[in-house]
């Protein structure tokens, strides 16, 4: 569980208010906050920062080199030639889309 700072001193709907009324409940005015001002609340709420998206795990990357149309069609081709027995032309084609999956993870 992440440590964040409280924000119960936030407005609800901020983008509901007026310019001014969205400033006296902030505690702020037209000018801004001063360095104080601005330091404390750093202190208080922590940076404005967005959370670091998670990772994908390295075979979830791999398998998403598969997710493609054309893919799609390439691997129901292999499956046709497959079943009338052309495994060599089968192979090529299975090859050729693994081959594009590794390029593309590297």
């Amino acid at each position: 569980m992440t440590d964040r700072p409280s924000t119960d001193a936030l407005p609800q709907a901020p983008h509901a208010l007026s310019p001014q009324e969205a400033l006296e409940q902030l505690s702020s005015n037209a000018h801004g906050l001063s360095s104080a001002q601005a330091q404390e609340r750093l202190d208080r709420f922590g940076p404005n920062r967005l959370p670091e998206p998670p990772k994908d795990s390295p075979i979830k990357r791999f398998l998403r080199h598969f997710h493609d149309v054309l893919i799609y069609i390439l691997l129901g081709a292999a499956a046709i030639t497959a079943l009338l027995g052309h495994w060599i032309d089968t192979g090529v084609i299975v090859g050729v889309v693994v081959i594009n999956a590794i390029i593309g993870f590297v």
